[in-house]
């Protein structure tokens, strides 16, 4: 899925439920963030101390680094979440929608005391479960057979134009290059809301996907977790949620929406504004955006020495700064999936 999806769906799906604008922009910002976090460097800062990075997404990484490690640090616990299905340890790799291990992983976060990031938490955790439905049928590591897309189709797009769009792919996103890792052999078609298309997998099984019924399905599930959420940690309810009925028909259409992705945000963009999703618009609801560099700046201050590279210094409030809590959430997040959710099913991977 897109900025669409896990930002701005998201942030509509916490107003819906009951989060006040800023809360919910934390979650949604959070759910995005996943797939933009994409440096581990370790920050020193020439104030004192020093903060490390955690990589959530490997977009711009040299193809060397694509290997089976990154991969299991990355891909598995925030992208391409293991649905346990199978006998073949590969097989129960692959993710499966909502599966008994990702609902494991929503369980450690209700069962779990109250922390200072619990809604970056959150947002993360969403991130990680609506992708069960965008990636499932696929693995998070390399695999010739069972990440193989044979026979694609796509509705409204010719074969040629498809391969002009990976190529495009590979040349801006190495990951795309990679052979048969997760869904490169599908492109981005499995992430974008209204695409239509067929394929048969390595065991000639056919599938016929409709990306819009997916996301109705990721979203009214995400749904439902915000509202345990709340009900788990009422201190964060600020009004009663709307039904996911009254809510459904809209989401339809703009998941509906065939515009390039500038077009589709600002369909959401406004829906919200206008109140159309199940809550009166205030606050950052008129002027809803994502900036991936937002909560690094607000945090960390960077200057640019022409001899010793970039320098760093941490901004007043760091300690307590959305950006910080990110990595500390997103740190939580991993720990859970690998070290204590995938070996209770007897998968070890971390």
């Amino acid at each position: 899925m897109q900025v669409d999806f896990h930002f701005y769906a998201v942030y509509a799906l916490a107003r819906a439920a009951g989060f006040l604008p800023d809360n919910a922009f934390v979650i949604a910002y959070s759910s995005q963030h996943t797939d933009d976090a994409k440096y581990e460097h370790t920050l020193e800062f020439r104030n004192g101390g020093r903060f490390q990075q955690v990589l959530t997404a490997h977009k711009f990484l040299d193809l060397d680094a694509l290997s089976k490690d990154t991969c299991y640090r990355i891909w598995v616990p925030f992208h391409f979440l293991p649905g346990n299905l199978g006998v073949d340890f590969y097989e129960r790799m692959v993710t499966r929608q909502g599966s008994i291990v990702a609902q494991k992983v929503i369980d450690d976060l209700l069962d779990s005391r109250p922390r200072p990031y619990m809604l970056h938490r959150l947002g993360i955790l969403l991130h990680c479960y609506a992708d069960t439905w965008s990636h499932q049928n696929f693995l998070g590591l390399e695999h010739d057979e069972i990440n193989d897309v044979m026979r694609l189709t796509v509705k409204g797009m010719g074969k040629k134009s498809f391969e002009a769009i990976l190529e495009r792919l590979k040349e801006k996103i190495l990951e795309y290059a990679a052979p048969k890792l997760g869904h490169t052999q599908a492109g981005t078609i499995p992430d974008e809301p209204f695409r239509e298309w067929k394929y048969e997998n390595y065991l000639k099984r056919k599938f016929d996907i409709s990306n819009v019924e997916r996301c109705l399905d990721a979203a009214q599930n995400c749904y439902v977790v915000m509202l345990r959420f709340l009900e788990r940690f009422p201190d964060f309810s600020a009004g009663q949620a709307a039904r996911w009925h009254e809510i459904g028909r809209r989401f339809r259409e703009l998941f509906e929406n065939k515009g390039e992705l500038d077009e589709r945000t600002g369909a959401w963009k406004e829906a919200i504004s206008a109140g159309q999703l199940g809550v009166k618009a205030k606050g950052r609801d008129r002027s809803l955006n994502y900036d991936d560099r937002e909560w690094f700046r607000s945090a960390v201050k960077v200057e640019k020495p022409e001899e010793v590279g970039e320098s760093y210094e941490r901004m007043p409030g760091f300690e307590t700064s959305d950006w910080k809590y990110f990595h500390d959430a997103a740190v939580l997040h991993k720990f859970c999936v690998l070290r204590q959710v995938l070996p209770q099913h007897g998968i070890i991977c971390g």
